[in-house]
């Protein structure tokens, strides 16, 4: 039978050893609590600002894309370029009421430019140019045998979105200003043209109305009106529009519904 024998320093050295051992374990398993509360702080922000981030495959951090949306929602347009909004078109002019005894259909062009606000509110600055002939009863009476009648306008008008989504969208629309309106009588009279070749220049002579009367009236007036947009590409869209325009033109009012086809931005 073998007895085992510990000489002194070798009883130190195991007791140093053990105390060590338990010393750094109990570091490990019990931090202290400045070092656990400096943590629980560090990982708290960091979740909160890694919130706001997303990793991809390579690990770089990148804007969170539902954070994104939030802000694109709230604030849609980026840049003054995005707040312009320009329409131009052209269509039928019906006249109405009492106007239809002194206008017949004619055509008109429209042109506007603007400043949106938001995605469903716009103020739009808009010229109009309408041309409508003159009835034949109305000719037969102040004897002229032809006559026109041009309208321009340049009014103010808000611009309602109350649809923007899919791809019909629908507005209202209606302001004022001011409008011109000049009506002219016409007589078939000779003119002479001449026509050049390579070797000389030939008279020739042709017909045409002339204006030999007219007379003009600056007012104010009003329009109100209703469209449907259309498909398009990028932020332009077709538009068909319907407005009621009514002129304070003198003896009395002036009252037509141009009919447009157009394109906005």
């Amino acid at each position: 039978m073998h007895r085992w024998q510990f000489s002194r320093p070798s009883l130190a050295k195991c007791l140093s050893i053990a105390v060590s051992t338990a010393t750094l374990s109990a570091a490990l398993l019990f931090p202290p609590v400045s070092a656990v509360a400096q943590a629980q702080q560090e990982g708290s922000s960091s979740a909160d600002y890694s919130s706001l981030l997303s990793t991809d495959l390579e690990g770089s951090a990148s804007p969170n894309p539902q954070y994104g949306r939030s802000q694109q929602q709230q604030y849609p347009y980026r840049g003054y370029r995005s707040h312009i909004a320009i329409e131009a078109g052209g269509g039928a002019v019906a006249p109405i009421g009492n106007s239809q005894r002194d206008l017949t259909w004619g055509w008109n062009f429209t042109g506007g430019v603007g400043y949106k606000f938001t995605p469903r509110f716009a103020l739009m600055a808009e010229y109009q140019f309408d041309r409508n002939k003159i009835p034949g009863a109305v000719l037969a009476a102040v004897g002229e045998p032809g006559g026109f009648i041009h309208t321009w306008s340049l009014t103010m008008d808000p611009v309602f979105y109350y649809k923007t989504g899919g791809r019909v969208g629908g507005y209202i629309t209606g302001g004022g200003g001011f409008y011109r309106k000049v009506t002219s009588f016409t007589e078939p009279a000779e003119a002479e043209g001449e026509y050049c070749d390579y070797f000389s220049c030939y008279p020739y002579y042709y017909t045409t109305n002339v204006v030999v009367s007219h007379y003009s009236s600056n007012q104010g007036g009003l329009n109100l009106g209703t469209g449907l947009t259309f498909g398009g590409w990028n932020s332009a869209k077709f538009y068909a529009e319907a407005r009621y325009t009514w002129l304070d033109t003198p003896t009395r009012g002036t009252q037509f519904i141009p009919v447009t086809l157009g394109i906005r931005w």
